[in-house]
């Protein structure tokens, strides 16, 4: 029996054949030409073209115009690294939904969690008619590469990614850095090291090297060779982490640490031995949690505006839905800090 063709591949040979975008050809079959203002000669170009090379759309999307005389909902799949399935996504979620809200506008969501270096098992998603828009956050430097070889029917949102083919949002993760060694910053301070993640991407290392300038500019000694990747969150992660990082780094010193997963095990290490923070020890933490607010003593962190990020994300797709937009754009945000005792502030 002959493979019915991908829908990807159909709505590019289609778009090959009238030599329009495939954004253009995925909109008009996709039901969405009259939001954006195709032409209604080329939608009928389109739909001609569609039946002659026996188009066949996915069915969950058949069903989905069918289903109702009401508006046809957009539907949004939202990839998340399966790493980082922490209170980061539920606060991106949870922002994403008060902006649909906020603008009246019918979206479905999806949510596709994925292993570090495997985006592209799901690209399928990306060229069908299963869904209108995609939004993909922790993408490692590779999978980017790898995406931004292929075209796809729907708009892409990277989030913590800039990105030449597809549309961003960002934050300065190398002045954010800086930031954070500047809170930490003090004559007692001799020392700066790094708590990260094997597998961490470009925003991870952007982060460290900010912090590793800003302490070289405030004469604080730091050293590749200190900085200490580890694979996992967890509290014996933390704690492993942290006596590893003793026997490399001496003290005072200012710590960032990658997770706030691992305050509990580091914050036991440091006990143990009788080292004080943040007299002996100044630590900031990615990500804020209430394992650090309430910690003894506070512990301060440095998040992303995940909510602020997920606004942002639909105001470009709805963007691309109404205007058929073909530019990338890209828009920035600020980091978000808790400044505590940990700090020496």
């Amino acid at each position: 029996m002959t493979k019915q063709p991908s829908v990807k591949n159909q709505i590019k040979a289609i778009a090959q054949k009238l030599e329009l975008s495939t954004s253009t050809v995925s909109a008009v079959l996709g039901g969405r030409a009259d939001t954006i203002r195709i032409s209604k000669e080329t939608q009928k170009r389109v739909r001609d073209m569609a039946r002659e090379m026996n188009y066949q759309p996915n069915i969950y999307a058949r069903r989905l115009r069918q289903a109702a005389s009401e508006e046809t909902p957009y539907v949004i799949v939202i990839f998340w690294r399966q790493d980082n399935l922490n209170s980061r996504i539920g606060r991106f979620i949870s922002g994403l939904k008060n902006a649909i809200d906020k603008k009246g506008c019918k979206v479905e969501l999806m949510v596709q969690p994925y292993k570090p270096g495997e985006i592209m098992n799901h690209v399928e998603m990306l060229s069908s008619n299963r869904v209108s828009g995609a939004i993909i956050s922790g993408l490692l430097e590779e999978e980017q590469e790898a995406l931004e070889k292929e075209d796809y029917s729907i708009p892409i949102v990277l989030i913590g990614r800039d990105s030449s083919k597809f549309h961003s949002i960002t934050m300065d993760n190398f002045k954010a850095g800086e930031i954070c060694i500047a809170t930490m910053k003090g004559p007692k301070v001799k020392t700066g090291a790094v708590i990260g993640f094997t597998k961490g991407g470009r925003s991870e290392r952007m982060l460290e090297a900010g912090f590793m300038l800003g302490c070289r500019e405030r004469e604080i000694e730091v050293k590749e060779e200190w900085n200490l990747y580890i694979d996992s969150s967890s509290h014996d992660a933390g704690y492993k982490s942290c006596e590893l990082l003793l026997s490399r780094v001496n003290l005072p010193s200012a710590w960032l640490v990658a997770d706030c997963r691992l305050a509990g095990g580091i914050m036991d290490c440091l006990d143990d031995k009788k080292i004080r923070v943040p007299e002996d020890v100044r630590l900031i933490f990615f990500e804020e949690s209430d394992i650090l607010k309430y910690n003894k003593p506070p512990l301060s962190s440095m998040d992303v505006p995940s909510m602020e990020m997920a606004e942002k994300a639909l105001e470009i797709l709805i963007l691309t839905w109404k205007q058929n937009v073909e530019i990338p754009l890209r828009m920035e945000v600020q980091p978000l800090y808790a400044i505590r005792e940990s700090s020496g502030k």
